[in-house]
């Protein structure tokens, strides 16, 4: 995956600043396998005498071997303009990309519907060749005003044009090309009314990209410490990747710094994120073959999530602290040209609980040590076949020294000290952890 970009500063004059990035984007992905089951999330459709579509064909035939192999490369460009002014910051620029996505699949298969029968499907029963141009334009200006020393408002408009493949991941594929535009507004706010109090909030909307493509860019990816910029908020588990999301981010935080060197954060947020995608089906009428097909495919995903914080300094070398935060995730699954009745539509959920608690020690010689204890709660619910939810706990220690001037330092530890693994359902975004006790070491140097 050969990436190739550099980036070019030229500071005009104080507060006047250009930033120029450019770069060449290759990737390449290969897919062998075999003995496929219910392929493509499932979707083998039967059709009537005249065409309309009667159930899923309960028994899916397998595809006796997949290949797959996809290769994109893009060019990037983009320029931003920063002027810094006595109360207002001016952020603007664009962005340009191009390039094109090459993508070949090979489906076999010798089922039959009895023995020494007819096949199922032809030979090959998929064989696709696609070869389909990508284009982005992005503009973008955002204005930070201190309306007060205490106060600082942001706004912000983005302008993003996208033009790339209807289906080059989901096979069967086949070539074609979609078109996504949206302004999106943003609106940030961050206000400290008293020295130990601060109020964030954020109301911004987006569009992500096609692949790792979002991943570089000048345009601010956070305001008001929030993040704006997603490749994908939906599990990939779950739908696999997603091209031209659409995110809307609504977040607020409350963040205390009280006199008894006690700190405390409490914070809410909620996440939109919405998928239109072409995906490839067979096709099944009455008589064999089944045909290569594609349908449309809704994906609606809404997150909430709360979380509070608390942190206390005891003296100058010990410290406590927890956290807790709850996540709800929805995930809606539709295919609006399919009738109801084929129960292929489905809605999932899953609330996730999750508790850390620490203590740390910093000596002023560099030793330091941290014991972490870790809880995770979850409930799922929506599943074809009852999913359980799960519950267990962590128990991290880490010992180490940190160099003179933090040059660098070095870590030991044990993680998953209880020995817990887990089945968390992957709809709530968390970090990943250990699944039996691990030997952790660390050194890292600061140059």
């Amino acid at each position: 995956m050969p990436i190739l970009v550099g980036a070019y500063h030229r500071e005009w004059s104080p507060g006047v600043h250009t930033l120029l990035l450019g770069g060449r984007l290759i990737n390449e992905q290969e897919l062998a396998d075999k003995n496929l089951f219910g392929f493509v999330t499932g979707h083998f459709l039967e059709l009537g005498p005249n065409g309309v579509i009667t159930r899923p064909f309960v028994d899916s035939p397998p595809i006796d071997e997949l290949r797959y192999r996809s290769e994109f490369e893009i060019y990037t460009g983009e320029i931003n303009q920063i002027f810094q002014g006595a109360r207002h910051t001016v952020v603007f620029g664009g962005r340009f990309q191009a390039g094109q996505f090459t993508t070949t699949d090979l489906l076999l298969s010798s089922a039959t519907l009895y023995p020494d029968g007819p096949r199922y499907f032809a030979d090959p029963a998929a064989a696709g060749e696609a070869e389909d141009n990508f284009a982005r334009l992005s503009i973008y200006g955002y204005d930070t005003w201190e309306l007060r020393t205490n106060l600082l408002l942001t706004a912000g408009l983005t302008y993003d044009h996208l033009n790339y493949p209807e289906n080059f991941r989901l096979p069967p594929i086949q070539q074609g090309q979609e078109k996504r535009e949206r302004l999106s507004p943003k609106a940030a706010i961050v206000w400290s009314p008293r020295p130990e109090l601060t109020l964030r909030g954020i109301y911004s909307r987006a569009l992500g990209g096609v692949s790792y493509d979002e991943s570089f860019r000048l345009e601010p990816t956070q305001l008001a410490g929030f993040n704006q910029a997603f490749r994908t908020i939906i599990s990939e588990s779950e739908v696999g990747s997603v091209a031209a999301p659409t995110y809307e981010v609504l977040g607020g935080a409350i963040d205390l710094k009280l006199k008894t060197r006690t700190y405390v954060g409490l914070d809410a947020q909620f996440l939109d994120s919405k998928v239109r995608r072409t995906i490839g089906l067979f096709e099944f009428e009455i008589e064999p073959p089944a045909t290569p097909s594609s349908t449309r495919e809704h994906l609606d995903y809404r997150e909430q999530s709360v979380g509070a914080t608390f942190n206390q300094l005891l003296g100058e070398e010990w410290s406590l602290g927890a956290q807790y935060r709850f996540t709800s995730s929805r995930l809606q699954d539709t295919f609006p040209s399919l009738d109801p009745s084929l129960n292929l539509n489905r809605e999932l959920r899953a609330d996730l609980h999750q508790v850390n608690v620490f203590a740390l020690f910093n000596h002023r010689s560099g030793f330091f040590g941290r014991a972490e204890l870790r809880w995770y709660g979850q409930n799922n619910s929506g599943y074809d076949q009852p999913l359980p939810g799960d519950e267990f706990v962590q128990l991290n220690l880490y010992l180490g020294y940190r160099f003179w001037r933090q040059r660098g330092e070095i870590t030991i530890g044990g993680l998953n000290l209880t020995g817990a693994d887990y089945r968390l359902n992957p709809l709530n975004v968390y970090s990943e952890l250990p699944r039996t006790r691990v030997f952790y070491t660390r050194l890292r140097l600061n140059f």
